[in-house]
């Protein structure tokens, strides 16, 4: 069984996709009702990357024996996920996954965290009216890693995002160890946005509704 907790920090896209991800998947017991069958999109960027997608195949299934993971590029995602080969790697197996860790015995990305990617196909639509990027800007140590999030269908756009958000170890931990939301620590001054913060607004809007 595939040890989140202790991936190694040169894990490729490809041994996390098609070795590693199954595994994870394998042990979410059911998924929510409702889905549909948009599939959301990742896009590891340089020298090792690759591009995969997961979601719903309903000639395999409706629910959990639907889900499948597939090499390439999905048509039109509402959700695509772009990051460095580099950022990738510190998400699942560096020094920011080790610090979450030690400090709540949880992850920043498990099977719990994954199951709350799949939602119902009626918020998926809503979803995916949202048109634009948000970057996110995980500070720690000097360092950024950064991943953007692409809403709407539309080719990611990396270098110009329709907003920024920042935040360091301190709002990562706070979240992580559940003592604030984003919410709270946006008023706060932990998170920072530069651009249209609209986007997330509406975002997290629709994501807050059942």
């Amino acid at each position: 069984m595939a040890d989140l907790a202790d991936l190694p920090s040169d894990i490729t896209p490809e041994q996390f996709f098609t070795e590693v991800l199954p595994e994870v998947l394998g042990e979410i017991e059911s998924l929510p009702d409702g889905l549909g069958t948009e599939r959301m999109q990742f896009n590891i960027t340089g020298p090792g990357g690759g591009e995969y997608n997961l979601g719903i195949d309903p000639n395999e299934g409706q629910g959990i024996e639907g889900l499948t993971i597939e090499e390439g590029q999905a048509t039109r995602p509402p959700i695509c996920v772009t990051a460095s080969v580099a950022d990738f790697q510190s998400l699942l197996a560096g020094d920011l996954r080790d610090k979450v860790r030690d400090a709540t015995g949880g992850l920043l990305i498990g099977p719990k965290q994954l199951r709350k990617a799949f939602m119902p196909d009626a918020k998926v639509q809503k979803i995916k009216t949202v048109s634009g990027d948000v970057q996110l800007r995980l500070e720690a140590g000097g360092q950024a890693t950064v991943v953007t999030i692409t809403f709407g269908g539309n080719p990611p756009n990396t270098a110009a995002p329709r907003c920024k958000v920042s935040l360091g170890m301190p709002a990562i931990m706070e979240m992580a160890q559940k003592k604030a939301n984003p919410q709270q620590l946006f008023m706060q001054g932990k998170i920072r946005m530069d651009g249209d913060m609209s986007i997330v607004l509406q975002l997290m809007g629709m994501l807050a509704q059942p």
